[in-house]
């Protein structure tokens, strides 16, 4: 058996009752190296259990040696290397020269990273123009919604002179009547040429794909401003439940502003960190940059709509801060920006598990 088990093409691993590796190949262990590449004490029989905590869906609590066929898992690796996708499987075998003994667990792992590289290069295109079309739809919703609300202030201004002039001057005060019903009939026209929200369903979200697909749609501007990324997720991201067009474009809007930050005119440590971590029934996403970063005062003004920092004519519309803000709390969450630990600004994003609203109780 050891030397059919060595031969095989693939990745393989016994696994005896106690989840404990007493068998492997060398392409095993060629796969512990990789992926212990950050940590020079993993061992075989660790990255089984990482794998199969990843492949249960109750993790190993339950039932360690529940055999499941072609599980598809995805590990982000730090430092910025793309993602590693396996095949896994596993079967419960009996060794033969122990035939009393229990049944041992038979663990196989196909790497498929070529092929959902291909898959995802197509993905990624497609979502790409998804969220440039969102964009631009929110954008303009947000921006016809602002200008109906300053054109109703002189519209109620007309509305108080007519009531004013209805006895003294009833001539003028008809005028101004028709006038303001004509206003308000252009505002409804206008009202109705406001994009509709997008309804999107809930589902199971893996804030770690998220952030990684952002990025990747980012990378041309990343490489025009020579932005090195530090990339730090957690191994394990539990998903949570969100609508996943609502998050990209709530991490797009974030990775921009950081992308901004760090190229203006004088900064000098293009850098930008990403951390996703768990805290308690919570998934927080941390991005810092090394930019010029934003006064105390200015942090919860950044969040009203139109406001902005930038001084750049006809760039910036100052809604990226404040559509983020409307998703986190859509999806029960916060967003705050704070001082980064070494200078300039972090958006921290915090969002429940559950998708459920409310606030983390102190």
């Amino acid at each position: 058996m050891t030397a059919i088990v060595e031969a095989a093409p693939i990745a393989l691993a016994l696994l005896d009752a106690e989840g404990q590796v007493i068998l492997d190949n060398r392409e095993y262990r060629k796969l512990v190296a990789d992926l212990g590449a950050a940590n020079s004490t993993q061992t075989a029989t660790q990255t089984a259990k990482q794998l199969l905590e990843m492949a249960l869906p109750d993790g190993l609590n339950k039932d360690a040696h529940a055999p499941f066929s072609a599980r598809e898992l995805r590990l982000d690796a730090p430092g910025g290397k793309g993602p590693r996708w396996l095949s896994c499987s596993a079967r419960l075998v009996f060794v033969p020269e122990e035939e009393r003994a229990p049944p041992c667990l038979l663990l196989a792992v196909s790497d498929i990273s070529a092929l959902r590289q291909e898959q995802e290069k197509v993905r990624l295109a497609a979502l790409r123009g998804l969220m440039v079309e969102e964009e631009h739809a929110e954008v303009l919703r947000e921006s016809l919604s602002a200008a109906l609300f300053r054109l109703e202030e002189p519209l109620n201004v007309m509305r108080s002179a007519i009531g004013m002039l209805k006895t003294r001057e009833p001539a003028m005060s008809g005028a101004l009547a028709e006038a303001l019903a004509e206003g308000r009939e252009r505002l409804e026209e206008l009202r109705q040429l406001i994009p509709p929200d997008t309804h999107e369903a809930v589902t199971p979200v893996n804030l770690n794909e998220v952030l990684r697909d952002v990025l990747d749609v980012c990378i041309p501007r990343l490489l025009a401003n020579s932005i090195t990324i530090n990339w730090r997720p957690a191994a394990t991201l539990p998903a949570i439940l969100g609508r996943p067009m609502q998050l990209h474009s709530l991490i797009k809007a974030l990775v921009d502003n950081a992308i901004e930050a760090v190229s203006q005119r004088g900064c000098t440590t293009r850098d930008i960190a990403f951390a996703t971590t768990r805290s308690g029934d919570y998934v927080q996403i941390a991005i810092d940059d090394h930019g010029p970063g934003i006064a105390a005062a200015l942090r919860l003004k950044a969040f009203e709509p139109f406001f902005t920092t930038k001084t750049s004519p006809g760039q910036h519309l100052g809604t990226g801060l404040s559509r983020a803000l409307q998703v986190a709390v859509g999806h029960g969450g916060t967003l705050e920006l704070q001082e980064a630990p070494g200078g300039g600004c972090r958006a921290l994003v915090e969002l429940p598990m559950d998708g459920k609203t409310g606030r983390r109780e102190e």
